[in-house]
């Protein structure tokens, strides 16, 4: 499940369970809807209701991190737990999407 915020030049998309093969389609088609609006410039993605994601869903950040910078726009990630912050790093997801640690504070490398 998804759920996207529009707020003045962000977006936040709120995402739920799974992030894999069967889902990353209907998680993108979403996604880029709400960011279609090129005032859009910052995707916040809401990661904290994640279980699992696979290869795809790691695709589908990127996609979206793309779809962002293209236009100047920046992709923060917030919320992980534990085990989603170390599929970031092993993905190399961190050195292109913010990853915000507490309320307003984020790491970049």
């Amino acid at each position: 499940m998804i759920r996207v915020i529009k707020r003045n030049t962000a977006v936040t998309a709120i995402m739920d369970g799974e992030i894999d093969h069967c889902s990353a389609g209907a998680y993108r088609e979403k996604i880029e809807d709400a960011i279609t609006d090129l005032s859009v410039r910052e995707l916040r993605l809401d990661l904290s209701q994640v279980t699992f994601m696979d290869s795809s869903g790691v695709g589908m950040l990127i996609g979206r991190y793309r779809t962002m910078a293209q236009r100047g726009g920046s992709v923060v990630a917030m919320g992980m737990n534990a085990q989603m912050e170390r599929l970031f790093r092993f993905a190399g997801l961190h050195r292109i999407i913010a990853m915000e640690k507490e309320k307003g504070e984020t790491e970049n490398e």
